[in-house]
């Protein structure tokens, strides 16, 4: 596995465990709670603390299967009752799907059911050969956006879990940093979504643009 995909699945596990933290951390029962720790064994805790580090990948991974799950049906479900676009990983216009489409040399006309696999023949296929640094930009923001969008509603669910299930008395000092966090998390995943769409299609608009099969390379 990749770095960049690592460092994706512990940031939005990493950031519910700070929040937690955060939340207790301004709780006097906490507080006490911790003081109380003198008494037990702590090698035992000290192994806990270490195990963890394998459960917060594990939870990253499982976090970031529920988001592209849901993200793949909310889209879906959007496109068969409201129309749009069918897939979240690619999401280009009228024209610049046709686009997309010529550049591949794909035949017949522009089938919306293969959008996914026609961007990901574009990006892998032309860009990565013919103008790799656009690819990598493109994978960078791609990456920003998978990340955002996985840490965003863990983080949100960190305050309810932290509250009802943990015990938490909720506070303005730990509710409005993480509701703030979330919010910008939120726009930056928006914003990094776009951006790689909109990429996407300008590259495929281009005169002379490269296409599928070419034997010259570019950077």
């Amino acid at each position: 596995m990749d770095e960049a995909r690592k460092i994706r699945l512990l940031v939005a596990p990493m950031l519910f465990i700070a929040s937690l933290l955060l939340g207790g951390a301004l709780s006097d029962q906490t507080a006490a709670n911790f003081i109380a720790l003198k008494d037990q064994d702590w090698s035992k805790l000290i192994g806990i603390i270490a195990a963890g580090g394998v459960g917060v990948f594990a939870a990253g991974y499982g976090i970031g299967t529920i988001t592209q799950f849901l993200l793949r049906l909310i889209f879906c479900l959007k496109a068969r009752f409201w129309g749009g676009f069918r897939f979240h990983e690619v999401a280009l216009s009228d024209d610049s799907f046709k686009r997309v489409w010529d550049q591949i040399g794909a035949p017949g006309k522009p089938d919306r059911a293969l959008e996914l696999y026609a961007g990901a023949a574009f990006d892998f296929g032309v860009l990565r050969t013919h103008r790799k640094g656009v690819h990598e930009w493109l994978f960078r923001r791609w990456n920003g956006f998978n990340t955002a969008v996985n840490s965003f509603w863990p983080l949100i669910l960190s305050l309810p879990i932290g509250h009802w299930g943990i015990g938490i008395p909720w506070s303005v000092m730990w509710c409005l940093p993480v509701l703030i966090l979330a919010v910008a998390l939120g726009f930056v995943a928006f914003w990094a979504w776009r951006d790689t769409m909109i990429m996407a299609g300008f590259m495929a608009s281009l005169k002379n643009a490269p296409k599928l099969g070419d034997s010259s390379e570019g950077g």
